[in-house]
């Protein structure tokens, strides 16, 4: 008699994500597989940076056995470091299935992966499928430092909102009632007060674009960010393209103008202000002092000097 082979899902879990929402959706997902009779253990992230090391651990036990299925529990960010952990492992190739249960959720809304407990841990068990999706290495030369994300590195403007909104009591509130995307769009309005132009030198193959009045530098992998705004409308995270966009600094009600046209029907991307490049490899190079963001994690207030290569990972879905 053939021996009917069982899953068994390994979890790494970021609790705090979306203000507690990933503890909840954890407690679904264990209800869920205990109703199944699925086997199943867990890494609960304790302290930020934790994740990396847990999804490492993970990937080297299960040693990419198709039976065992690595499902991360938590926001854009938590994919980040569970990717990035991943990728350190011996076995870089592990596929990794996603419960999005941030406050953005990103990534989630722009490979069309469901928030439905339910849903994918069914897809899972009976007919999985694995997807090769683009992510983008990235090398930061004052640091030497080199890491990869899933959705986009900002610098500038998205990343004020996002250092704004990552503090803010607001978030924790509007999350509770299931729309903390609505923060971003509160500390809009205080970015727009104060954020300055900056230099930026983008690179591109044996070309040199400069900028003396950049608001807003976003090197990205798909078409959105901020909680779902599509700001870049032709990205594919299945290019195998990376993609890096300049919008220079226009006057309070040019920019509620493109904001609007970006929601409407991405016209944004004709106006003079809005500058995009694609390519395998860019390089951005930012001064003075800004604010950075990787998929919604703060970087801090610095000058940056990066170098962009696309690369993937096994999307398990």
């Amino acid at each position: 008699m053939q021996k009917i082979m069982t899953k068994e899902f390994y979890l790494i879990v970021n609790p705090i994500s979306g203000s507690n929402r990933g503890l909840q959706t954890f407690e679904e997902v264990k209800k869920e597989l205990d109703q199944r009779q699925i086997p199943y253990s867990s890494e609960v992230s304790h302290y930020s940076g934790e994740m990396p090391h847990l999804a490492q651990s993970v990937a080297n036990k299960i040693h990419n056995d198709p039976q065992k299925i690595l499902l991360v529990i938590g926001g854009d960010g938590s994919l980040n470091q569970t990717l990035n952990g991943v990728k350190k492992s011996n076995y870089p190739s592990t596929p990794i299935a996603y419960l999005p249960s941030g406050t953005g959720d990103d990534f989630a809304k722009a490979v069309n992966i469901p928030s439905n407990v339910h849903h994918l841990i069914d897809k899972l068990i009976k007919q999985p499928e694995i997807s090769k999706i683009d992510c983008i290495y990235y090398h930061d030369l004052n640091r030497n430092a080199s890491n990869y994300f899933v959705n986009n590195l900002g610098i500038g403007f998205d990343a004020y909102v996002v250092a704004q909104s990552n503090n803010s009591k607001l978030r924790d509130r509007l999350n509770h009632l299931h729309i903390g995307n609505l923060t971003y769009g509160a500390k809009i309005i205080k970015a727009l007060a104060n954020q300055e132009n900056f230099e930026a030198t983008i690179t591109v193959g044996h070309e040199i674009h400069h900028f003396n009045d950049a608001y807003l530098v976003t090197t990205t992998n798909h078409p959105f960010f901020g909680g779902g705004v599509p700001i870049l409308p032709i990205a594919d995270p299945q290019s195998h393209k990376l993609y890096t966009i300049v919008v220079e600094k226009p006057s309070t009600l040019k920019f509620i103008y493109l904001f609007s046209k970006l929601l409407k029907d991405g016209s944004h991307m004709k106006d003079p202000h809005f500058h995009y490049y694609e390519a395998k490899k860019i390089s951005v190079r930012t001064r003075p002092l800004e604010f950075g963001q990787i998929d919604g994690e703060e970087l801090g207030s610095r000058s940056f000097d990066l170098e962009f290569s696309i690369s993937d990972f096994n999307l398990l879905h």
